[in-house]
């Protein structure tokens, strides 16, 4: 229990006097508990309609079974650095939450939190004794979401890049060659508010 805290210990920080730890300890952690999957699946596109909030919904598989976390994030819950990412975050929070129930620690990830811009963060010496880190698989959800692997928007996931781009999804809703592409643009955009306002 003593080297569980210790190596705990190493991914704590104190903000305004609250302890958190970072998402890299959640991990480890999983890890050492027998980490085997993360899925993650968009519930929620960010739109005009709902406050631009994007909400994801995370499956976490380790040895003791699987545990599932919804997290959420809207331009007004992410720094201005971040506001074109909420996607990207609400995926980061729905993971952090169901890593916390996966590995049974309580505290608030940072990665929950809202905009820290300005916040001053204690730290203590990172992870040098954590161990091999193992390669982790993620998955999104075929049904809802891929990455794309070509073009400006190589390695960003069509929701993100119909967040940036809508006009963009919806040409690859007509003329995407790949079928399941095009298949799934045509959700994103048939799903979506008519209006584009906010999303351009």
């Amino acid at each position: 229990m003593d080297d569980h805290k210790k190596q705990l210990n190493d991914f704590v920080i104190k903000l305004q006097g609250k302890d958190y730890i970072l998402f890299e300890g959640l991990l480890n952690l999983a890890h050492q508990e027998g980490l085997k999957k993360i899925n993650t699946k968009l519930l929620q596109i960010p739109s005009a309609e709902n406050g631009q909030i994007a909400v994801v919904q995370a499956e976490v598989e380790t040895e003791k079974g699987f545990f599932t976390g919804i997290g959420d994030a809207s331009p007004s819950s992410v720094s201005r650095g971040l506001v074109p990412h909420i996607i990207r975050m609400a995926e980061t929070r729905a993971i952090a939450r169901a890593l916390r129930f996966a590995v049974n620690i309580g505290m608030t990830t940072v990665e929950e939190l809202g905009d820290l811009e300005g916040e001053k963060a204690e730290k203590g010496q990172l992870g040098e004794n954590i161990g091999s880190k193992k390669e982790t698989k993620f998955e999104r959800d075929e049904e809802t979401d891929l990455i794309l692997n070509f073009g400006k928007y190589a390695n960003q996931s069509l929701s993100e890049v119909f967040l940036s781009d809508r006009k963009y999804v919806e040409w690859l809703s007509e003329n995407a060659r790949d079928p399941q592409l095009r298949n799934l643009a045509k959700k994103l955009v048939i799903n979506s508010p008519t209006s584009s306002e906010g999303l351009n």
